[in-house]
C-alpha cells in the first residue's frame, strides 16, 4: 500500500515514541503523502532501500532557493542554515555542493579532527569531575549539551565563555517557527549570523598580523605548523582568502561556519542523551558494553541507528516526477526521508527492534548516504565513544531518576531529542 498516510502522526504519543506508528507506515508501503501540523504536504519515504536511493536522487534538489520558493507561506518553517547564503552545504545541489565540499575539505582534515582526541578526554573529565559529588541531575544539560558545545568551540576557535550563548542560539533553531517578527528560530539565527561575522572580522585581523613564513619553509611543514596552530575558522579564512581561481565569498564563509556549528553541536547533544536514555532501558546491553568496553565502537553505531537523533534528513523539493515504489511523487512535492523508520527496516537490518550492542553490520543512515554524506561523522563519533565510555566508567551504578515512561521529548519534527534526563549514581 502506498498512498496517503493510515497513521496518525505529530500527536504526543507519536513524539514520545514513534516507533509503532513509523513501524506501520513502513509495513504499508515505502511512501505515504502525510500533512503535517503547519499544513504542508509533504512525502514521506520509510523504508531503506528506497530512503538510501532517494538520500542520493538528483531528482530530489536540496538547492535553498528552490526549496524556499516552492514553500511559499510556509517558507518561514524551512530552518536554512545557510542564513540567507545563495549555497552552502546543506542547500545546495551538485555543482555547488561539489565545490563548497571542496573548500571546506580543505580545512576540515582527518589530522585536525584527530588532534582534537585529547581535548574532547579533557573535557569530558572535567564536566564528570564537576557532577560527581552531586550524586544527581539532568544529564541533558550538565552533560550532553556540554560535550559538544566545548568541543566545537574548541575546533571553531571561539572563546570558551561565549560557548553558553552559541548553546542558546542552536538551542533556539530548533523550536517551533512563528512566522512573526519575533519568532525565536530567526532571531537566533540572525544573532550567531551576527557574532561569527566578528568572529570572522577578528581572526582575519589577527591572522593578518602574524609574521609570514620563514624562507626556506616547505610547504608540508608549512601546513603541519598552521593546523597544529590554528583553529577552523582561521583555516576557513585561509582558504577564503589565499586561494587561487575560484573562493568561498564572505558570506559563503561565515555561513559555512555556521552550519559547521549547528551540524557539530545539536545532533551530537542529542545523539549522546538518547543514547544513554537506551542504554539506560536496556540492561543487559549496558551489562554487556560495560563487561567490554571494546565493544564501544560498535554499541555508538548501533545507538544512532536505534534511537538516532535525527528523525528525518532535511527537507527536499521533486524537481520531477518521481516514481517510488508503486506511487510516483510529483514535481514540486516536498519530500522526507524518515531515518527512523529506514534504520529500523526489517528488510535491512536483523531483529531491527532489538538493541544490541555488538551489532557489526550496522549501515545505519544517521549519517546521511552519498554526496550530503555527513562531514562530521568521524567527530560525531568520537565525541560518543568518549562521552560514553567516560560516563559509564565513572559512574557504575549510573540509574534513571524518574520512571523512563515520564521521560519527556521534544515535539519537533526533525530531531528526536530529550527535554531533559535526570540520573542518579
Amino acid at each position: 500500500m502506498t498512498g496517503t498516510c493510515p497513521v496518525r502522526l505529530y500527536s504526543p504519543d507519536y513524539f514520545h515514541n514513534p516507533h509503532p506508528a513509523l513501524t506501520d507506515l513502513r509495513d504499508a508501503g515505502p511512501v505515504h503523502r502525510v500533512a503535517r501540523p503547519d499544513g504542508l504536504d509533504v512525502w514521506l519515504i520509510t523504508r531503506y532501500d528506497e530512503a538510501r536511493a532517494a538520500l542520493t536522487d538528483a531528482r530530489f534538489s536540496m538547492d535553498g532557493h528552490r526549496v524556499q520558493q516552492a514553500l511559499g507561506a510556509h517558507a518561514y518553517g524551512y530552518l536554512d542554515p545557510a542564513n540567507d547564503a545563495p549555497h552552502t552545504l546543506l542547500s545546495s545541489d551538485p555543482p555547488d555542493h561539489t565545490r563548497l565540499r571542496r573548500f571546506v575539505n580543505r580545512a576540515f582534515t582527518a589530522r585536525r579532527i584527530a588532534a582534537l582526541r585529547p581535548r574532547v578526554h579533557a573535557i569530558v573529565d572535567r564536566l564528570l569531575d564537576d557532577l560527581a559529588p552531586l550524586h544527581g541531575a539532568d544529564l541533558m544539560e550538565s552533560f550532553a549539551a556540554q560535550v559538544p558545545i566545548e568541543v566545537i568551540c574548541e575546533l571553531l576557535g571561539v572563546p570558551v565563555e561565549d560557548c553558553d550563548h552559541f548553546k542558546r542560539w542552536t538551542s533556539a533553531l530548533f523550536l517551533p517557527h512563528t512566522g512573526t517578527a519575533d519568532d525565536p528560530a530567526t532571531d537566533a539565527m540572525r544573532s550567531l549570523g551576527a557574532y561569527l561575522t566578528d568572529l570572522v572580522a577578528h581572526k582575519r585581523a589577527a591572522r593578518d598580523a602574524q609574521e609570514p613564513a620563514q624562507d626556506g619553509q616547505d610547504g608540508q611543514h608549512a601546513q603541519d605548523t598552521q593546523e597544529a596552530h590554528d583553529d577552523l575558522v582561521t583555516a576557513l579564512i585561509a582558504v577564503r582568502d589565499d586561494g587561487d581561481g575560484d573562493r568561498l565569498s564572505e558570506h559563503e564563509l561565515v555561513s559555512m561556519i555556521v552550519q559547521l556549528l549547528i551540524a557539530g553541536h545539536e545532533t551530537t547533544v542529542n545523539g549522546i542523551g538518547n543514547a544513554v536514555f537506551t542504554l539506560l532501558r536496556h540492561p543487559d546491553q549496558l551489562a554487556a558494553l560495560r563487561s567490554d568496553p571494546s565493544l564501544i565502537r560498535t554499541a555508538v553505531d548501533e545507538l544512532l541507528r536505534y534511537e538516532g537523533p535525527l528523525e528525518t534528513a532535511i527537507l527536499r523539493v521533486a524537481v520531477e516526477d518521481v516514481p517510488v515504489g508503486d506511487a510516483v511523487i510529483p514535481a514540486g512535492a516536498f519530500v522526507k526521508v524518515v531515518l527512523a523508520s529506514a534504520d529500523r527496516d526489517p528488510a535491512h537490518f536483523t531483529d531491527p527492534d532489538a538493541l544490541r550492542v555488538d551489532r557489526e553490520e550496522n549501515r545505519h543512515l544517521q549519517f546521511g548516504h552519498g554526496t550530503h554524506n555527513c562531514l562530521g561523522a568521524h567527530l560525531a563519533r568520537t565525541e560518543m565513544e568518549i562521552a560514553l565510555g567516560s560516563l559509564l566508567g565513572r559512574f557504575p551504578d549510573l540509574a534513571l531518576a524518574i520512571p523512563a515512561d515520564d521521560v519527556r521529548w521534544r515535539e519537533i519534527m526533525i530531531m528526536r531529542s530529550l527535554t531533559e534526563l535526570p540520573v542518579t549514581w
